[in-house]
């Protein structure tokens, strides 16, 4: 039997960067290591409560990105949904609604009104100067200790304000229901978050005009349900009734869990219907931090928790919170335990307070 043999042929062969497999092999072991035992309790519990009281479950945004994908791996068959949501944007559309004002305007901040109704709300230069005389604009304003200042400057303002926002308003209430959450639907649903008083939920309630049920790690205070007229249910895995700074680690140093619990985008702060198509929708999103730019990195941390997950839902692994306070502890607080490829991934987000990124490592001095 005659076998024709092929010509000899120089195969292309890749190139191996051994830094690189070693730097994807350590973003995933801390993923795993860290993320994992942390998102494996939280959502153990969000399930066992569900199994108790079914209820449509949204994800907020942006921790929400990988609690979604947590869920999807323990339970595929559970309906979720990735909610677009923040502060700022609430805030804003909000802003005509009194009930809103004290958790709106009475946060803490120290700089001009200008800046502040910026950095607060997400409004442009450009609306800021329709909305507030200029006279007032470069007046430096200290809150809560100025708010009343600032609750007569948006009433004195009312009119201008609701031309800007209703339209915003209107569309996101459009989106809300396209993803079932309405009025008649949001009581039976539940908001998943990392923490800690529950304000987006709040706003929620006061713009969907119900009552909601809300699941966190932690809460500041779970008493505190007041939603103007409605209430927000407040519950939590970790702890309850702890201040920042109150010596409570994984809420003092928060930042490190909420650093790396976020998604590709950057904070979402505005939408529009879309002329294209009805139905859809066009949203925007604030700047983008290093991790969304390198996003590539924080995929792999995710990738060895997601795995973590698996594997502890498979073999029925559970972590008391003893534990896990224990294990957050020791990694927030030694510099040695956190790989080298990810410090850089710890950059935080506090435009709320006007102060930009801040990375959480230097922050406390690690």
């Amino acid at each position: 039997m005659f076998t024709q043999k092929r010509p000899f042929q120089l195969q292309a062969t890749k190139r191996v960067n051994p830094q690189g497999m070693v730097e994807s092999a350590s973003l995933k072991e801390f993923g795993y290591n860290f993320c994992g035992p942390l998102l494996h309790t939280y959502l153990s519990k969000v399930l066992a409560s569900l199994d108790r009281a079914p209820k449509r479950v949204y994800c907020l945004a942006r921790e929400g990105y990988i609690l979604q994908k947590g869920l999807e791996v323990i339970n595929p068959q559970l309906e979720t949904h990735y909610l677009y949501a923040s502060r700022t944007f609430l805030f804003r559309i909000m802003l005509t609604d009194q009930e809103s004002w004290p958790l709106s305007l009475g946060h803490g901040y120290e700089g001009s009104i200008r800046d502040f109704f910026m950095a607060r709300f997400g409004f442009t230069l450009e609306q800021v100067n329709q909305i507030i005389p200029e006279d007032e604009l470069d007046k430096e304003i200290v809150v809560p200790a100025d708010m009343p200042k600032l609750e007569t400057l948006v009433t004195n303002n009312l009119e201008k304000i609701h031309s800007i926002v209703e339209p915003t308003k209107k569309a996101y209430l459009k989106y809300l229901a396209s993803v079932k959450l309405t009025k008649e639907t949001a009581e039976q649903a539940i908001f998943l978050d990392v923490g800690y008083s529950g304000t987006i939920q709040k706003l929620l309630s006061m713009l969907l005009k119900s009552d909601t049920n809300g699941f966190y790690f932690i809460t500041t205070d779970s008493s505190k349900t007041a939603a103007g007229e409605y209430k927000a249910n407040l519950n939590f895995v970790f702890k309850d009734k702890v201040k920042m700074g109150g010596g409570y680690t994984m809420l003092d140093r928060s930042m490190f869990m909420e650093s790396l619990f976020t998604s590709p985008d950057g904070q979402f702060i505005d939408i529009l219907e879309s002329p294209l198509k009805d139905g859809d929708f066009m949203l925007s999103f604030g700047k983008r931090n290093f991790t969304q730019h390198h996003f590539e990195k924080l995929s792999l941390v995710f990738e060895g928790a997601l795995e973590a997950v698996a594997h502890f839902n498979l073999h029925n692994v559970e972590f008391s919170v003893e534990e896990i306070e224990f294990l957050y502890a020791q990694y927030v607080s030694k510099r040695n335990l956190l790989p080298q490829s990810t410090w850089p991934l710890f950059e935080f987000d506090d435009a709320i307070s006007g102060f930009g990124n801040v990375n959480s490592m230097q922050f406390f001095g690690l």
